[in-house]
């Protein structure tokens, strides 16, 4: 999946320094849980960035481009001392819910003329939950295991609109509001306390994880903010 998402990045760098109309954009979106998201898993809120390229088709109003983000939507550590039988020393359990997408965009400008431009965007994509967990000695020490605990796919839209408020003559770039409205095919998850850790009562061996696993598309509101230059 790394080199997918590297490869499309590249295609696209090399594309905009041979082309022209093109706009590059970084997003800081804050994502909270609205629907079956927020009564299967609760007050569940992503901060998440994203970096985005369009393509402004030739006298049309129109962009077409693609958007990548990542986003954490819970972070816990855990202190223990019983991980491994024969290890009594106190170790490091980290552990990450991670969410990455991938998204076409269109965005549609209306001819409304002023300070400020106005547009309509619609994404439709796929959205990776996934949650990892390192063991380490010490925060700066390589990790002992670095695992995956779940992940899994699922279909994803957005739809919603935003303003862009150009930053001046000398600069050929804007800052970008947005609000974004998201939805997903359900797909399995895991949230901050989701996953605990059971030793072994005998000693015998090392204990075991145990996973609540939930269940339910990822709707959420998602305000941002983000700026844009234009690439001639």
């Amino acid at each position: 999946m790394r080199k997918l998402i590297l490869l499309i990045i590249s295609s696209f760098l090399t594309l905009s320094t041979q082309a022209q109309d093109f706009i590059w954009g970084m997003q800081y979106k804050h994502g909270i849980a609205t629907g079956d998201f927020a009564s299967t898993a609760g007050n569940i809120q992503t901060p998440e960035f994203a970096i985005y390229t369009n393509y402004q088709i030739p006298n049309q109003p129109v962009e077409i481009g693609i958007s990548i983000g990542y986003g954490i939507y819970g972070t816990s550590l855990e202190k223990r001392n019983d991980l491994y039988v024969g290890y009594n020393d106190e170790l490091r359990l980290r552990r990450n819910n991670n969410l990455l997408s991938l998204a076409g965009v269109f965005r549609f400008f209306p001819q409304v003329y002023g300070k400020v431009f106005p547009f309509v965007e619609a994404q439709l994509g796929g959205i990776h939950a996934y949650t990892r967990y390192k063991i380490r000695e010490k925060p700066t020490t390589e990790p002992i295991e670095n695992e995956g605990d779940l992940g899994s796919w699922a279909r994803m839209s957005q739809i919603g609109g935003g303003l862009f408020i150009p930053l001046g003559e000398k600069i050929k770039g804007n800052l970008e509001l947005r609000l974004m409205y998201q939805h997903t095919s359900p797909l399995d998850y895991l949230t901050k306390g989701d996953v605990r850790y059971e030793p072994d009562p005998d000693g015998v061996q090392n204990g075991q994880f145990i996973y609540n696993v939930r269940r339910s598309p990822l709707n959420m509101i998602q305000p941002s903010v983000g700026i844009n230059f234009y690439i001639d």
